[in-house]
């Protein structure tokens, strides 16, 4: 038993990450169980058959039942209907929990104000994914070499946070630390923007009257827009959580869009030069 970080780790949400999760806790030997909770059956069968959970359960109370640490890694929205219940189930035993979510001042908000006292939540965010959804996608290796950012804030508990960071390094990641507002100003512009402009490149094709423009699909529109698969129901919940920044971020673009219409307007071939080197060298400088 002494070679088990944990006893029971519970994860609510058992897609991509939920179920990667799970993979790479069995295939470390890093839990002695795992439990998969959610609210589809179909979907936690289908985990369990791919060997990304031992067990699982619709019912929240009975998955979480002495579990060392739940991981909430399933939609934001979903999230954080389940945070407002205050998880009254659990009792008055301390209890560990974190999250997977793309954003986090929503989150932690409504965890730190609904849960009591013995339930310690520390907010995290894997960066690691893929387009593809679904527990037969979940890679027991997909943290390797992945960031995975930590957001603690006055009220957390600096051993819980050592023992979620402790958590994620076992999976692979590479840990930092940021407040919830400061994660979701910089993944606004690093995450949700570039989904957002796959998206919009992607209708911009689909809307434009052009006849069988999927003959004409080059190498370039399927890198762009490649991310634009990804589930609808959980970026909606991204977009909609850190509209504060996208808003921002989009008045700048909107600043961008109006130069380049001026320029090639005015037939710039400078300001075109300029920019297609300036994000060239940028992207270049990329590790």
């Amino acid at each position: 038993m002494s070679m088990f970080k944990f006893k029971k780790v519970a994860i609510f949400g058992v897609g991509l990450i939920g179920g990667s999760i799970g993979a790479g806790l069995k295939l470390r030997k890093m839990a002695q169980e795992v439990v998969g909770v959610g609210r589809r059956l179909e979907s936690l069968k289908r985990a369990a058959a791919v060997g990304a959970i031992d067990s699982y359960t619709v019912d929240p109370g009975e998955g979480f039942a002495e579990a060392d640490l739940i991981i909430l890694s399933a939609p934001v929205n979903a999230v954080l209907e389940l945070l407002k219940t205050g998880l009254p189930f659990l009792g008055s035993k301390h209890c560990l929990i974190t999250d997977a979510c793309s954003t986090k001042a929503a989150v932690l908000k409504v965890a730190e104000d609904a849960l009591s006292g013995n339930l310690s939540f520390v907010g995290g965010h894997p960066i690691a994914g893929s387009e593809q959804n679904g527990p037969e996608s979940a890679d027991a290796n997909l943290f390797e070499n992945r960031v995975t950012v930590l957001t603690p804030t006055p009220r957390t508990d600096p051993s819980d946070l050592k023992t979620v960071q402790a958590f994620w390094e076992g999976l692979g990641s590479r840990v930092f630390l940021l407040s919830p507002d400061e994660h979701d100003r910089v993944l606004a512009t690093t995450s949700h923007i570039p989904h957002l402009l796959a998206v919009l490149a992607t209708l911009t094709v689909k809307r434009l009257t052009v006849t069988n423009p999927e003959k004409f699909l080059g190498a370039g529109f399927r890198d762009v827009t490649r991310i634009a698969v990804g589930e609808p129901s959980i970026w909606q919940d991204v977009f909609l959580t850190n509209r504060e920044y996208l808003l921002q971020n989009l008045a700048v673009l909107e600043k961008m869009l109006a130069e380049w219409k001026s320029a090639l307007q005015a037939g710039d071939r400078e300001y075109v030069r300029k920019a297609l080197d300036e994000a060239k060298q940028f992207q270049k400088s990329l590790p």
